[in-house]
């Protein structure tokens, strides 16, 4: 006993080292967009090893003019905390984060309703600091279709939105978007697309989940499919320990490569947050739906056990090199390509 002890000490110390050594890229956060939220709660993911943290300004249930407020109010509570935080323009506002032991904090959008039907909204929300954005939340738009919803393709109005995203120099994500549309993007942008909260349907068969060959497709834009840590679409018995997240991590990088798979949570940290946007947003959740997914049973991976995930990751046998892919190193890479 004292041994493994000791082993598993080691391995907890080997964990934290490749934290410190490396960037530590949880891709999306699943916070309530509030444009009067205080964003103290950030400090959970700098004191859980996070390098950078995707904070949601939008999504598609929500009026265009609040994803806005939101943007605008998000940046300026980043600007005035920027003794803890670093708003992140370029992919070098990252790496001065890890340098000077801050949060690095970007801004991403969940659906293109934000953008009022209208692309050139893109370039006023990337100047506010919107780095990533996927076109669908789970229900069809006018740009793409959803995953819950009829499979459509891409519009020639979501046509249009990639190829501004890859002018301006944002990351196209498909997480929450349709199947044939998502396919779709893949196929016509011009920078590596990513997933930025999708696990593999091959290991639980949930519709939010990603079939085989949209990871495949992804890898082969140079992308990464981040893995969440939300019960509901890790296990049937919703298990939710760092060790289903694992394994949702092994078989992305057994299917794809170790180089196309990363990390992004989707935590939430209020345990009322869910049930109570089911109650206000019953547009994108009916209650049929609701009963389906279960939403108020739904426990999730916390930026506190970020160290555990690497400890895991290592006990696997993952190498230090592949652990930082898995952290981080991923998603950087391709942040620092399309981040222009």
């Amino acid at each position: 006993m004292a041994s493994t002890l000791i082993g598993e000490r080691e391995t907890a110390q080997a964990a934290r080292k490749v934290l410190n050594d490396s960037i530590v890229w949880d891709t999306h956060a699943g916070v309530a967009c509030r444009p009067t939220l205080d964003l103290s709660f950030l400090s959970r993911w700098r004191d859980g090893g996070a390098t950078f943290i995707g904070l949601n300004v939008g999504w598609d249930a929500l009026p265009w003019q609040e994803s806005l407020r939101c943007a605008a109010h998000y940046r300026r509570w980043l600007e005035l905390h920027s003794d803890d935080y670093v708003i992140v323009d370029r992919f070098a506002d990252v790496e001065r984060a890890k340098r000077e032991s801050k949060l690095a904090v970007a801004l991403d959008l969940e659906g293109a309703n934000a953008l009022d039907q209208n692309i050139e909204m893109i370039g006023a929300y990337h100047r506010l600091g919107v780095r990533q954005m996927n076109l669908a939340y789970n229900k069809n738009n006018a740009f793409a279709g959803g995953c819950t919803d009829v499979d459509i393709p891409l519009t020639r109005l979501g046509r249009e939105a990639i190829a501004e995203m890859n002018r301006v120099g944002m990351l196209v994500d498909c997480t929450h978007t349709g199947y044939r549309s998502s396919m779709d993007i893949m196929e016509i942008s011009k920078t590596p697309v990513i997933f930025t909260h999708s696990n593999p349907r091959a290991l639980w068969d949930h519709e939010r989940n990603l079939r085989d060959d949209q990871m495949k497709a992804c890898a082969r834009t140079g992308g990464v499919v981040g893995i969440n840590g939300v019960s509901k679409f890790m296990a049937v018995d919703e298990d939710c320990t760092p060790e289903t997240i694992i394994d949702h991590i092994d078989y992305v990088a057994n299917l794809v490569g170790i180089d196309h798979v990363g990390l992004g949570l989707d935590a939430v940290l209020d345990p009322d947050e869910m049930p109570n946007l089911v109650k206000e947003f019953p547009s994108v959740w009916p209650e049929s739906e609701a009963d389906q997914w279960g939403y108020s049973s739904w426990r999730f991976i916390l930026p506190e056990q970020l160290p555990d995930i690497a400890e895991g990751l290592l006990l696997r046998q993952y190498s230090d090199t592949d652990v930082k892919k898995i952290m981080g190193q991923n998603f950087a890479r391709v942040a620092a390509a399309v981040w222009i």
